[in-house]
């Protein structure tokens, strides 16, 4: 890990306060009001290896200790979100697919 990450990690709740939205999560853990970041041009790679664009959004492990397909996110300035699939998960921050 390199002192840049390590920095990062520190002010995470920092940077999703500036950078993020508000919203309700629940399924396999429920937290109501929490930070999270969206990105609607993630790159991931179907079954037969070919690229395409999806929406992701980010939290904080600390706030969803844990996600599950199925699981929605209503976010307050946007709409529900529902989880196809968990994409990155560092133990801090958990990058979801969702649609």
């Amino acid at each position: 890990m390199s002192r840049f990450d390590d920095d990062v990690r520190v002010d995470l709740r920092g940077i999703y306060a500036d950078a993020g939205d508000i919203a309700d999560y629940q399924g396999a853990s429920t937290a109501p009001g929490i930070l999270v970041v969206i990105d609607r041009d993630w790159q991931v790679y179907d079954k037969d290896q070919l690229p395409m664009r999806v929406t992701t959004i980010s939290v904080m492990s600390a706030d969803v200790p844990q996600s599950e397909q199925g699981d929605q996110i209503n976010v307050a300035s946007d709409r529900t979100w529902t989880v196809q699939e968990v994409l990155e998960d560092d133990g801090h921050e958990r990058r979801l697919w969702v649609s």
